[in-house]
């Protein structure tokens, strides 16, 4: 069997691991290869020019999820950029791991303190504004927005569910209600900060994952504001477990995804859908009104709310013990 017609040595593999399977085409030569073989290789498609002077296996880059080939396009970025920057927007989201809604990742985002106006170009969205010590940490090395700074602006050039998605997730990281607000208050003049206050104002660690934040989103767009959220229900047995929203006036659950929570895991399938079960028998003997929804119904404009009211007309305000 011929040798694979492009066998990087220990020098460049050890660049290709720590650079989550890039190489500059300096690295290339200083491990011997040229100029020649590297054009050869892309002719061939096995090297993919991620950026200008940045390669990769064209294969393995190509099978990448769209957040994953983010990380490593941002890769690419950093090593070719010489202006001081810091990553932002949906590119510092998807490089810490914040969990966003339906993440624009079309472009890589940079912040360029000294840039007058944002701009756009070879796939990267330069954005001015200011960077004090307090919105910025690096992490592995790399330069990147806050968790806070990142979810305000996010919710600045977003919608209010995106935004308030970014916020939650923010929050469940780790940053606070307060650290939030002030960074807010500090783009207070930027463009959308208006727009991002109700976002910022709405944020909640309570919300578990982007979904259960689209449907707080819908709710509160429609007038249903949940009284309380990851709702513990208890009977004379214990724990009965958790519910993502709850109208407890009127005795009404609300789950996303149709999800159940239990103080202890399942073990098999099958454990999950007899848990389910009693579960769901344990709560009509509460007299509770449970109302599920999943993605699909959150894009139909109107269903989840319609759900909910019909769910709030048969409630009643009967109360066992509800946390």
């Amino acid at each position: 069997m011929p040798a694979h017609p492009f066998a990087p040595g220990p020098g460049l593999t050890a660049c290709m691991t720590a650079q989550l399977g890039t190489f500059s085409a300096d690295q290339a030569y200083a491990a011997g290869h040229n100029h020649k073989e590297i054009q050869r290789l892309r002719d061939l498609k096995i090297l993919h020019s991620v950026r200008r002077g940045v390669y990769a296996l064209r294969d393995p880059y190509l099978a990448l999820a769209s957040w994953e080939r983010h990380r490593v396009d941002t890769q690419a970025l950093l090593m070719s950029i010489t202006a001081p920057a810091a990553l932002s927007h949906e590119t510092a989201a998807v490089w810490s791991g914040l969990e966003i809604l339906t993440p624009a990742l079309d472009h890589l985002h940079l912040t360029r303190p000294e840039l007058q106006a944002s701009r756009r170009e070879a796939g990267v969205h330069h954005h001015p504004g200011s960077l004090p010590a307090g919105h910025v940490h690096v992490v592995d090395g790399v330069r990147q927005t806050t968790a806070a700074r990142t979810a305000v602006d996010i919710a600045r050039t977003r919608d209010f569910p995106s935004g308030l998605a970014a916020v939650d997730s923010a929050r469940r990281s780790g940053a606070t209600e307060a650290e939030v607000r002030d960074v807010h208050l500090y783009c207070a003049s930027w463009p959308g900060a208006r727009g991002a206050s109700r976002a910022v104002g709405c944020g909640d660690e309570r919300s578990a994952n982007p979904g259960e934040s689209l449907s707080r989103a819908v709710l509160l767009d429609a007038g249903l504001t949940p009284t309380g959220l990851q709702v513990q229900v208890r009977d004379s047995h214990g724990l009965v477990g958790y519910a993502d929203f709850g109208w407890l006036p009127n005795r009404v659950l609300g789950e996303f995804d149709g999800k159940a929570k239990y103080n202890l895991a399942a073990d098999s399938p099958a454990d999950a859908l007899w848990r389910e079960k009693r579960r769901e028998d344990r709560l009509r003997a509460l007299d509770f009104e449970v109302v599920r929804w999943t993605w699909a119904d959150l894009l139909v404009p109107g269903k989840v709310p319609a759900l909910v009211r019909g769910a709030l007309a048969r409630g009643t305000a009967d109360g066992i013990s509800v946390a």
